[in-house]
């Protein structure tokens, strides 16, 4: 009687074990991080590298972004969530993919730019003010004619 009652046991046990995998095989993809946050000052651009998981490479990322505020030196911050054009795709591939956000037209500068994911993770970067039309180059940046 008992070898009976353990081998049920085992035999349910066995069926939880095979539901539980599938479950975690068909789960949204709901793991993206970036793992990279970079600026790229040549472009004046952020550039997010981002990971992924999902069953094609066809996704698409964009920021909604918050109000830019005042930090307490002259810096101000702004916070930007990440989003997933497909969030219920299943996690089956790992992808990656490089996002450039122009940052021509960007008003919160100079700033701390922060992006975050719905899954939690968080990550900085520094962004300095917007150069002027009449800032001068950086130095080695001039261009020069070629003497005759």
């Amino acid at each position: 009687m008992r070898l009976a009652t353990l081998a049920r046991l085992a035999r349910h046990l066995r069926i939880w074990v095979a539901c539980f995998a599938a479950l975690l095989y068909m789960a949204p993809a709901a793991a993206i991080t970036v793992t990279a946050l970079t600026y790229d000052p040549g472009k004046d651009q952020l550039v997010l590298n981002i990971a992924y998981r999902g069953t094609n490479p066809d996704h698409q990322f964009n920021v909604q972004w918050e109000k830019c505020t005042r930090l307490n030196d002259e810096r101000m911050q702004i916070l930007g969530l990440l989003v997933d054009n497909q969030p219920d795709d299943l996690a089956r591939q790992e992808f990656t993919k490089v996002l450039h956000i122009d940052l021509q037209d960007f008003s919160c500068r100079p700033a701390k730019v922060s992006i975050r994911t719905s899954t939690g993770f968080f990550t900085s970067v520094d962004v300095p003010a917007a150069k002027t039309k009449g800032s001068s180059s950086p130095p080695g940046s001039e261009t020069r004619n070629a003497p005759n």
